[in-house]
């Protein structure tokens, strides 16, 4: 089954390969992804195209440390609202707890377990950066770099990685890695994995800095000014667009994340004339059609981002929505994706 990412995966990639005198229009339409695609972080992008992406990147820069740079750039503003989700969590644990369900849909590659080593020790091993018949050392580089600017968010100051360790071939200077995670960088190792102490997993998450929280919701905004309504309706329709495919997509969830309690939400939901279960309906029915006429995702892949347990009890609501099966929408809407 194909796997697909957010674009917002590649935030910042344009910036820094024009800071290298390359046109990144040109790598993009290389490996078949529409530049376009880039100015919307929630559109989807295969993931075969996208490891194609960094490594050419890499190749065309001269930059054996592209994925770290690029990584650097991003950090737990990438993953948008779900971000802010992490950081109501109770502690740490509970935080990478969510990030294991949702983060498969942001990136593939970066998909993870957290194990304890022993009372002092936990590592975070990247469990999907090996099932590929080609070395991506770029993939791994930004998966690792991303996460630990996660955690640093999460757990503000203190936090620190013990060490890292890459399945890559060691890098003509080693050091710029060592420099970067300020901790001891292993390379042509066994496993893809970020080591941190065991006593980070108590804390609770890092007075969350609201203007980074706040930041995060107006860019979510942003990307979507054809929203109606006003901001109370629109950040709602995000949280519950950001939380389907983790299956935690519940009214108590999306007030968490909103920072309120449930009873309130439902309060405003019904001062909208709405509730809870016909706006989950109502963003479905949207995701679904804008996912569909995209053109570039399986009808399963959609069914499983819009948190449905199945293919068949999606498409028995889509007939009952449109009147047609999901199959026969995108045939009837073939033409006007040609132009």
């Amino acid at each position: 089954m194909a796997s697909y990412i957010r674009a917002a995966s590649l935030g910042g990639f344009e910036e820094l390969v024009r800071s290298y005198g390359i046109n990144p229009i040109e790598i993009l339409k290389q490996v078949g992804i529409l530049p376009s695609l880039l100015r919307d972080p929630d559109s989807f992008i295969h993931y075969d195209h996208y490891l194609s992406l960094l490594e050419n990147a890499a190749i065309r820069c001269q930059e054996e440390c592209f994925g770290l740079k690029l990584g650097a750039s991003q950090n737990i503003s990438t993953i948008g609202l779900i971000g802010v989700y992490m950081s109501r969590q109770a502690t740490i644990l509970d935080a990478l707890s969510v990030a294991q369900k949702y983060v498969y849909l942001h990136a593939e590659g970066i998909v993870f377990h957290v194990s304890q080593v022993n009372a002092q020790l936990c590592k975070l091993t990247f469990v999907r950066l090996s099932e590929y018949y080609t070395e991506v050392p770029q993939k791994s580089q930004l998966a690792i770099c991303l996460v630990a600017n996660i955690l640093k968010d999460l757990i503000g100051p203190v936090w620190h990685a013990e060490k890292i360790r890459l399945k890559q071939h060691a890098p003509k200077q080693p050091k710029v890695f060592t420099v970067h995670f300020g901790c001891e960088v292993q390379f042509e190792t066994d496993e893809d994995a970020l080591y941190f102490p065991a006593s980070f997993l108590t804390h609770k998450p890092y007075a969350f800095n609201e203007d980074l929280v706040d930041q995060l919701i107006v860019q979510q905004l942003e990307t979507q000014s054809s929203t109606k309504g006003d901001d109370d309706s629109a950040l709602i329709e995000s949280s519950v667009r950001m939380l389907l495919a983790t299956g935690d997509c519940s009214i108590e969830n999306i007030a968490l994340c909103m920072g309120m309690h449930p009873k309130k939400l439902q309060r405003l939901l019904k001062m909208q004339g709405t509730t809870y279960r016909d706006l989950l309906e109502n963003v479905r029915k949207k995701e679904a059609v804008r996912m569909i006429d995209s053109g570039n995702v399986s009808l399963t892949d959609l069914a499983l981002q819009l948190g449905y347990a199945e293919l068949s009890i999606f498409s028995r609501n889509f007939k009952h929505w449109f009147g047609m099966s999901p199959s026969e929408w995108r045939e009837k809407h073939k033409p006007a994706l040609v132009h």
